[in-house]
């Protein structure tokens, strides 16, 4: 035979809603009450069914978190920052890893359905098709976090990509590099042609024309930073710089440089973006963009909180932090 909640109150001697109150943090009691009724749940191994308990108290304590790949250093920071952040407000993170396939993450969404989520934060793209029309029909409130929506449909927190490349590409040109290559993200990506789309205005206010030959789309990891690199650095007409979408990519670009016998920043300069820990620690240390991500990951469960709380007085923003040049070691100025 099953265990209820009136048992756990009878043995409690407390009403079936004062033990709803404690096992949920729904509303205060006081510490006495509280060690009692948890005290008879260990005696009796009481363990309340969560769907039925969220079908009850219409709230699940539960958040969906959408990533499109936990190996990026960057969002495994973010996601151990936004879990620490509603932890704290007694709410559970349910990760979804996307792999960066829309049908995985199609699947994750249907799950996190099921459960009964009480709302979701995305950082795998700004707002696709399948993602509009799942939050219409299912009405849970999300943000998503290192993405913006232009259409405003949802609540977003970035930074702005277009400006920190074009910020971090003027950078280059102003300590004398003319030209500069660009290893990007693939150009499905908004964010990846927010970035390419500073860096060619940087050039176009320099004066300078845009190579296409030394724009190359590819992922955010090392090893297409690497293949980046190595098709790059055996021209003779090779740049005296190269911007980089992420500290990844840099990485994998200065090792590429390495093994074609070149010095960082001596022969070639490399710019990062997103500083991660690696950035400060890699040697030559990586220049860089840096994207506050304490104050992203907090802010985007800050947002979601929000939106759980006030419902449907809640009024959708988009909030645009700022970012930093971080300069080290691997960019030098050069003449002539």
């Amino acid at each position: 035979m099953s265990i209820t909640i009136k048992d756990v109150a009878l043995r409690a001697n407390v009403s079936p809603a004062t033990v709803s109150r404690v096992l949920n943090q729904s509303k205060p009691v006081s510490k006495a009450i509280r060690e009692k009724v948890m005290k008879v749940v260990e005696e009796l191994d009481f363990n309340p069914n969560s769907v039925a308990r969220s079908l009850v108290m219409k709230e699940s304590r539960l958040i969906g978190v959408i990533i499109s790949s936990i190996d990026n250093v960057f969002i495994s920071k973010f996601v151990n920052i936004i879990e620490e952040e509603f932890f704290k407000h007694n709410y559970t993170t349910l990760l979804c890893n996307t792999r960066c396939d829309d049908e995985i993450e199609k699947d994750y969404l249907r799950l996190l359905k099921d459960k009964y989520v009480d709302g979701v934060v995305l950082m795998t793209s700004h707002p696709k098709p399948h993602q509009i029309e799942f939050f219409e029909q299912v009405e849970v409130p999300a943000v998503f976090a290192g993405h913006t929506d232009p259409t405003k449909q949802f609540s977003s927190v970035n930074i702005d990509n277009y400006q920190a490349m074009y910020d971090a590409t003027r950078y280059l040109l102003e300590i004398g590099h003319r030209r500069i290559a660009f290893f990007g993200g693939p150009h499905i990506y908004r964010q990846a042609m927010e970035r390419l789309s500073g860096y060619k205005q940087a050039l176009a206010e320099y004066g300078i024309r845009c190579e296409e030959s030394l724009i190359f789309a590819n992922d955010y990891d090392i090893d297409h930073g690497y293949e980046n690199g190595m098709a790059l650095f055996q021209r003779t007409d090779r740049p005296t710089a190269v911007c980089c979408v992420s500290d990844m990519v840099a990485i994998g670009a200065i090792k590429a440089a390495e093994d074609k016998g070149l010095s960082v920043p001596e022969d070639i300069s490399i710019m990062g973006f997103d500083d991660i820990l690696l950035a400060k620690a890699y040697r030559p240390g990586i220049t860089t963009v840096r994207q506050p991500i304490q104050e992203l990951s907090v802010q985007a469960a800050e947002m979601l909180l929000q939106q759980i709380r006030k419902k449907e007085d809640y009024v959708k923003e988009t909030r645009i932090l700022p970012h930093e040049i971080i300069v080290r070691g691997s960019c030098m100025a050069v003449t002539g």
